[in-house]
């Protein structure tokens, strides 16, 4: 009897091998399935594309606001896989905040770890992105043709529901965390006009007629870190319109880089500008970069798992950390400065983001994101061969390719500089204070 069990159990891994369903037959010991073993294109990649196809739909889903969707997504996707892959640990005690997370009982109960993700995904954007009917639809949809591809999922009804069912429960808890870190529900709020700045020189105004008199999501300065322990960021110069200044100095030079700027300058910070109110968002844009490469091999679940709980983490609290800094010191745009002291007839290249202007959020997210993906797509793992990012191809832009990481982290922070929204500063300061939270993070999270 034990000879035909081991028998068949072979001629089931043998077919999975064989046919076209990814899904990885069990092993003989019904407490166990390899989750880490199925191949994150199928299920990781796809709810990606689809979070961020939904967050596009709506103008509201901004910078932050993204990121933090992106944050709780990375933590579902890996904390529900996790009891399938003994070698990764739980995220509680390492996020701040989440605790009280059921684990699924595992004696004498098998569980299907791909649909359980499945579900706790669908389950956590249906309660974390703004509420309609396409959005719901194509989530719905999503989620069943997720179960719909797994042969397996069909053959064992009880292992399919209880699987589904802890991945639900599972998001219920992490939905329950993410209401209470201050973010909840922001896009209802964007420009809270109860906020007042604060009267200091060289503090922020709206730098186009048809802006709003407040800045952008000031309350996103007291949204909770979710990993970051290192968040101290020094003050920029001081506000000046003397000319010996640095101040004076940093605003001159984007002025006269403004002067010289080429047709081909332009069209590169237009490229990575990924303005407010129109999609794609600059997390979405990364993430789309991102996923590309995590369909560039045959890599495990458990890869795809804590590379975009990497960057969900990095993304979310490198926003809490720009923003902390920007209603700390709400300083004035280069535009208006210049306006002001230097040329009232100046024109910026492109417009500038309602927010107050330090640190750089595109520099400081931008050089977290690439430091993580380094870390990831390194040895032992195939090269990176070529980058190619088609993300604004249907606007009508032409792709922009990439031989490395480091040759696209220059471009994002050589555009940032190209359009003219910010000082050199500043995006100094956001390139440095990316890199400690990269670091950070993937000291933090560890890459099995």
């Amino acid at each position: 009897m034990a000879r035909w069990f081991q028998m068949a159990v072979l001629a089931l891994s043998l077919l999975a091998m064989q046919c076209s369903d990814p899904v990885v037959v069990p092993d003989p010991y019904p407490t166990a399935y390899d989750g880490a073993r199925f191949d994150t294109d199928l299920l990781a990649t796809q709810w990606y594309e689809c979070a961020t196809g939904c967050m596009e739909q709506h103008a509201s889903i901004v910078d932050p606001i993204a990121a933090r969707i992106y944050a709780y997504m990375g933590i579902t996707l890996y904390q529900a896989l996790v009891p399938g892959m003994p070698q990764y640990r739980s995220l509680e005690g390492i996020v701040t905040g989440l605790e009280g997370l059921p684990f699924p009982d595992t004696s004498g109960n098998r569980y299907h770890w791909a649909l359980a993700a499945n579900a706790a995904i669908a389950e956590l954007l249906r309660q974390m992105l703004p509420p309609s009917e396409q959005t719901r639809r194509r989530i719905d949809s999503l989620e069943a043709a997720n179960i719909a591809q797994r042969w397996l999922a069909q053959l064992d009804t009880a292992m399919r529901e209880r699987s589904v069912r802890y991945g639900r429960e599972l998001a219920a808890r992490i939905v329950a965390v993410a209401g209470n870190d201050g973010g909840e529900r922001a896009w209802e709020k964007l420009f809270p006009p109860d906020y007042q700045l604060p009267p200091v020189p060289g503090v922020w105004a709206p730098t186009a007629p048809d802006q709003a008199p407040v800045p952008l999501l000031p309350q996103w300065a007291s949204v909770r870190f979710l990993v970051a322990r290192d968040t101290a960021i020094e003050a920029p110069p001081e506000y000046s319109t003397d000319t010996g200044s640095a101040f004076f100095r940093a605003a001159k030079q984007v002025s006269l880089r403004r002067n010289t700027l080429t047709e081909i300058q332009l069209d590169d910070a237009r490229y990575w500008a990924d303005p407010f109110g129109r999609a794609p968002t600059f997390p979405a844009h990364l993430m789309r970069i991102a996923t590309q490469l995590v369909r560039s091999g045959p890599y495990r679940m458990g890869f795809g798992a804590v590379l975009y709980l990497r960057l969900g983490l990095a993304m979310h609290d490198g926003y809490v950390l720009a923003w902390k800094a920007k209603y700390r010191y709400p300083l004035l745009r280069p535009e208006t400065y210049i306006r002001r002291v230097l040329n009232p007839a100046y024109q910026a290249p492109i417009p500038s983001p309602p927010t107050p202007e330090y640190v750089s959020d595109h520099a400081l997210i931008a050089a977290a994101v690439i430091a993580i993906l380094q870390d990831a797509f390194r040895t032992p793992f195939p090269e990176i061969e070529r980058i190619t990012d088609r993300t604004h191809a249907v606007r009508g832009m032409l792709d922009r390719d990439y031989r490395n990481l480091e040759e696209l982290r220059a471009d994002i922070l050589s555009a940032e500089q190209l359009s003219c929204t910010q000082y050199d500063f500043s995006i100094a300061a956001g390139e440095l204070y990316g890199q400690r939270l990269g670091a950070e993070i993937i000291e933090t999270v560890r890459m099995h």
